[in-house]
């Protein structure tokens, strides 16, 4: 196997020092320094510190260059072709014609990697000091709780490298892919396979679920008193992420399993996880109110404070050519406006307004007092039916057209059902068009064409190949053995 030098990372690592920033909040980083010149074990003696670690990391996962824009509508949305960049556009049209090497968005893909394994790191300063400390001193089950979130959030973060940087499952198993770092030490990581990141990925998650079993989320009578616990790497997150990466390992049955649970709970009448979105909240009279982003339907969010001071500066008029465009063509096209006459679907009716002489996509528009302000969806519950009818569609294609239906049903076309006369292909043509619209600037849908290894990505100029597909790793990670 290959190494890569992932200690360059390591001098990079950050220890959270205070508890004054809640976990909610992610308008900047905790004040740190290198582990080198804090004595750690100072830090682990007391619950607060593995807490105060935490916050870190989600803090860090809030920051542009993760979830806050480029891992969600901002780089990985422009690879999947659903904008229309003005060719003018400094920092993404580069992205869109898949030129990696070009220089600001060889920048963008190297702070994705380093970013991403700063956390990683400080998840596993964490786990290395848990698995020594006495659970006693932890209140109630957070010694648990702790412990699955650090292995939830290692595992999620190593995936979405591995989405990034290695070729799909359906691609080549057995390609190398990227280095799973279990251990906060000054060495060389080697560089595991793509068959063997996954099965790694997935011992993480089952021992997350595990550990997350306790999770108020899971055992609360009334279940959604608790929904803080969504900002949170939390039980729910752990299962819906093992359906995800078992589809991609191509496990039908695991997938399946873990996608089942998520509906299971999602069809909870009264006092559940997360529920679907009522109608009166997207058809509410005053703007600031309409829930663009489905928020009780999240398993996993994340909150951005200041999260219009991004947002603003691309979907609307003040974006000027760096703009994140949806013309009114593609977005027709997407939901089906003409074609099907879908013009009633909420995720298009609702989250595209004017501003100016300019239609923008406004899902993430903030309003003052508006209550669902700051929040970026990371899991979707709608995702576990789409998971399920895939893996279904050809044992069972009523069930999985009856899903589909489901969520269509919450989007306004409960009068437009799919025919139970639906083959497995179409079924499956019908679950590419629920993905490009429920997930529209959420960056999923370049991950749903890798997953299939699909030779076309709509809207791109080129076929799509491992050179689209597959980012260049950092040089500096790449020094010792060239990347095959």
């Amino acid at each position: 196997m290959k190494k890569l030098k992932t200690y360059n990372i390591i001098k990079s690592i950050t220890i959270a020092l205070s508890a004054l920033l809640l976990l909610g909040s992610c308008e900047k980083f905790l004040d740190v320094r290198p582990k080198s010149e804090i004595p750690a074990g100072l830090h682990f003696e007391r619950e607060s510190g593995y807490a105060d670690q935490l916050t870190g990391v989600y803090t860090k996962m809030c920051e542009t260059d993760m979830y806050g824009k480029q891992l969600t509508f901002g780089f990985a949305e422009v690879l999947s072709q659903n904008y229309d960049l003005n060719p003018n556009n400094t920092e993404y049209y580069y992205a869109s014609q898949y030129n990696y090497t070009e220089s600001n968005t060889r920048k963008i893909i190297d702070n994705i990697w380093s970013n991403t394994y700063n956390c990683i790191a400080n998840l596993n300063i964490m786990l290395e000091y848990i698995e020594k400390a006495d659970s006693n001193m932890f209140s109630g089950n957070n010694y648990n709780i702790y412990k699955g979130e650090a292995l939830g959030l290692r595992a999620f973060l190593h995936f979405d490298m591995l989405r990034l940087f290695a070729p799909s499952y359906a691609a080549n198993p057995t390609a190398a892919a990227i280095p799973y770092v279990t251990e906060y030490a000054p060495k060389i990581t080697e560089q595991s396979t793509v068959a063997q990141t996954l099965d790694l990925i997935i011992a993480d998650l089952e021992k997350a679920v595990t550990n997350l079993k306790t999770d108020s989320l899971n055992t609360s009578a009334s279940k959604y008193t608790h929904t803080a616990r969504r900002r949170y790497f939390n039980y729910f997150a752990a299962e819906a992420a093992l359906a995800r990466v078992y589809l991609y390992k191509g496990d039908k049955a695991n997938a399946l399993k873990y996608a089942e649970k998520i509906i299971e709970e999602s069809e909870v009448e009264t006092n559940g996880a997360f529920f679907w979105t009522h109608f009166t909240s997207l058809e509410t009279t005053y703007e600031y109110e309409v829930n663009r982003l489905y928020t009780p339907e999240h398993i996993f969010q994340l909150r951005l404070n200041k999260m219009d001071d991004i947002v603003k500066y691309y979907f609307t008029q003040s974006a000027g050519i760096n703009a994140l465009m949806v013309s009114d063509e593609k977005a027709d096209a997407i939901y089906e406006k003409t074609s099907k006459g879908y013009g009633n679907d909420y995720r298009l009716s609702k989250s595209f307004l004017f501003d100016g002489a300019s239609k923008y996509l406004s899902k993430f528009w903030q309003y003052e007092n508006g209550p669902h302000n700051n929040t970026m969806p990371i899991i979707r519950k709608t995702e576990a039916f789409y998971i399920a009818a895939e893996v279904l569609k050809d044992t069972d294609p009523t069930r999985a057209i009856e899903l589909l239906n489901t969520v269509r049903s919450y989007r306004k076309l409960e009068d437009f059902p799919l025919p139970l006369t639906l083959t497995p292909e179409e079924i499956n043509q019908e679950i590419f068009k629920e993905y490009r619209k429920e997930f529209l600037g959420e960056g999923q849908l370049f991950f749903y064409y890798k997953r299939l290894n699909l030779p076309t990505i709509i809207g791109a100029g080129v076929p799509a190949n491992q050179n689209i597909y597959v980012l260049p790793m950092p040089d500096n990670e790449t020094e010792f053995g060239n990347r095959k």
